[in-house]
């Protein structure tokens, strides 16, 4: 019994002090929980990056466009664009958490460059964005015939208006323009030598292509002027001289050449080539008379030179025998043809 009570009595007296050490142990862990729940407050695990790829303008109109992209986390889809860099215009942002994005421009202006920037933003409010792209929506035609074709062939088609370009029409007179956008034109014609109905026209291009934009061309006539003259021409007897002009004018022109001022029948051409000359010829001087419906033009005259051909020489007489007494001369004669001097 005395045994008992003393290890009783012993428990008791080191009772405080193991109430003392669970306490601090208790307190030792209150504080180590309380400093791991700081922690993670100001130090928070890092979120995942949302990444944009492969952002294109799929499928282009005269007034809207289709834009893609991807994203590495499903996220919403939005698109910045305007006509310039700075943007203006965002669509509403469609909620849908995807990876694969498309957004549909739509309103746009016909043949107009756009840029656009691709926004997404996932669940944790990670936001990404992929800007400077641009496409351009497609534009609109005008298009129409000169006839008839030799007076449209080859005709200069001027556009003013919203857009400024030119144009050539074919052999048959046709012209186009491409790629024009909304707005108002006017268009006119241009072919030396002729004259159109109408002189201008003014269009407008809104919704479609426009077509059968006409034009009739009607040929001016323009009096002959030369612009390169006969030339001076020297020969040898026997040979044939050309004489040649250049002319200008609305055809048909008709040529007539005139040697010492009258007509040579026959010589109806640009250029004349005469027959064989003969000395008679030197000194005759030749022109070129050219006319149309409008006018007419005469040339210059050009002089045509003919020198004497080389003639080798021919004995004509022949020197005769001669019978003298000694002590006397003796002649000897001959008599010769050819171009002179002879020697």
């Amino acid at each position: 019994m005395k045994g008992t009570l003393g290890r009783i009595f012993s428990v008791k007296s080191r009772l405080p002090r193991l109430l003392l050490l669970l306490g601090f142990l208790v307190a030792l862990t209150a504080i180590a929980g309380c400093t791991a729940f700081v922690s993670s407050q100001t130090n928070p695990p890092p979120s995942s990056t949302l990444v944009i790829s492969n952002v294109q303008a799929v499928s282009t109109a005269t007034t809207n466009s289709q834009i893609v992209w991807t994203t590495n986390v499903a996220a919403d889809s939005s698109v910045s664009y305007g006509t310039t860099s700075a943007y203006g215009s965002t669509t509403a942002v469609d909620p849908t958490m995807v990876t694969n994005h498309q957004v549909t421009l739509s309103g746009l202006a016909a043949g107009t460059t756009y840029y656009y920037q691709v926004n997404s933003t996932d669940s944790k409010s990670n936001h990404g964005k992929s800007g400077g792209h641009k496409f351009t929506t497609a534009g609109f035609t005008i298009s129409g015939t000169i006839t008839p074709s030799q007076g449209g062939s080859g005709a200069t088609v001027t556009l003013s208006g919203t857009s400024s370009a030119t144009a050539t029409a074919n052999g048959s007179g046709a012209y186009t323009f491409a790629g024009l956008p909304t707005g108002a034109y006017t268009i006119s014609p241009n072919n030396t030598g002729y004259t159109f109905t109408p002189a201008i026209q003014n269009v407008s291009v809104s919704t479609a292509d426009l077509t059968g934009v006409n034009f009739t061309a009607s040929g001016t006539t323009t009096a002959p002027a030369l612009t390169t003259q006969p030339t001076n021409q020297t020969v040898t007897a026997g040979q044939a001289a050309t004489f040649s002009v250049v002319a200008t004018g609305t055809a048909p022109l008709s040529y007539q050449w005139q040697k010492n001022g009258a007509s040579i029948a026959g010589a109806t051409s640009s250029s004349y080539t005469t027959s064989a000359t003969t000395a008679a010829d030197s000194g005759s001087s030749f022109k070129a008379v050219v006319s149309n419906s409008a006018g007419t033009a005469t040339s210059n005259a050009a002089v045509l030179t003919v020198n004497r051909a080389t003639v080798v020489p021919t004995i004509t007489t022949q020197p005769a025998n001669q019978m003298v007494i000694a002590g006397q001369t003796a002649t000897f004669t001959v008599v010769a043809s050819g171009t002179v001097p002879l020697s």
